[in-house]
């Protein structure tokens, strides 16, 4: 495994949030995200025998699911993460089945351990790009992986870092000027941080013509469903294939505000847009004075 992603976990960027909100527990859900990529994560969720392949929730069965390929091909979940709704079976079970399922494919690495992610063969050997490699895994990486998506080291030449990036644009585009002061800040000899998309490359075309379709999208089918909620979403600008929104109203420090970007106007405009990247918030969320549902809401 690459990460356990559960708000009970002190490495959940969530955890002091759940702890505050979630008392008598942090519930039976959790995501694994599974070293390999997507081949090894539907391997073990394949071979599992007592957790059951399906999607629903709140039933007394453990349950698992491949969730990128359940919301197909514009969906931001990165393609290595499983989804699992733990049940009433025995928890030795469960864990035995896990056991099982991720032995299967951990034979790979090293000692039987798990794949490891590594550096680019080039870079082995360089002191400057180990060190980034160890910042980014201590104070970056878990909380990407959180917030669905991927960034790893590809490169290192002279003192400029190239990250390449994968899974939902908005969780690394908000950080990426952080991640470049933290680097900068920690690690002597970085003067340059650049993020890449591979595959993400927008169609040539009309900046203004883009924006025109984002925002009838955003007037005829997005507004009308968050208006119900007091909320509405406004479109800041279109750069390079990514939207720039601002939430305001009741979705403006909605503590559902990530799932309706994600889950709702993010998924949305990729289906309609092929050329749309990704989706970034812009949202001052600390300063909305009367979100829909309160960060506090339980």
């Amino acid at each position: 495994l690459t990460a356990v992603l559960y708000p009970g976990l002190p490495s959940h960027p969530g955890h002091e949030i759940a702890a505050r909100q979630m008392t008598g527990g942090f519930s039976g859900m959790l995501s694994l995200r599974v070293a390999g990529g997507e081949a090894n994560a539907m391997i073990v969720a394949g071979t599992v025998r007592v957790f059951k392949r399906a999607v629903s929730l709140g039933g007394v069965e453990s349950l698992i699911e491949h969730r990128r390929s359940t919301e197909g091909p514009s969906s931001p979940v990165p393609i290595d993460l499983l989804r699992l709704s733990i049940g009433l079976e025995a928890s030795e079970d469960l864990i035995a089945d896990l056991d099982v399922a991720l032995e299967k494919v951990s034979k790979a690495g090293a000692a039987g351990g798990p794949v490891p992610e590594g550096l680019p063969t080039s870079l082995a050997g360089s002191d400057l790009a180990a060190a980034v490699v160890a910042v980014m895994d201590r104070s970056v990486t878990p909380s990407i992986i959180a917030r669905g998506g991927s960034v790893r080291v590809a490169a290192v030449a002279g003192g400029l870092v190239t990250l390449e990036a994968s899974g939902s644009p908005g969780a690394v585009l908000p950080a990426a000027s952080h991640i470049e002061t933290l680097l900068r800040a920690e690690v002597p000899g970085v003067t340059e941080v650049r993020v890449v998309w591979p595959g993400l490359t927008p169609t040539p075309g009309s900046a203004a013509d883009l924006s025109e379709r984002v925002q009838g999208i955003l007037d005829s089918e997005v507004n009308p469903a968050v208006a119900a909620h007091g909320g509405r979403v406004s479109l800041v600008d279109v750069a390079e294939g990514r939207v720039h929104i601002r939430l305001e109203g009741g979705c403006q420090g909605c503590s559902l505000a990530e799932v309706t970007i994600r889950q709702g106007v993010e998924r949305l405009l990729r289906t309609r847009l092929p050329e749309i990247v990704g989706v970034v918030d812009t949202t001052d969320h600390g300063a909305g004075t009367n979100p829909f549902f309160a960060p506090g809401k339980r």
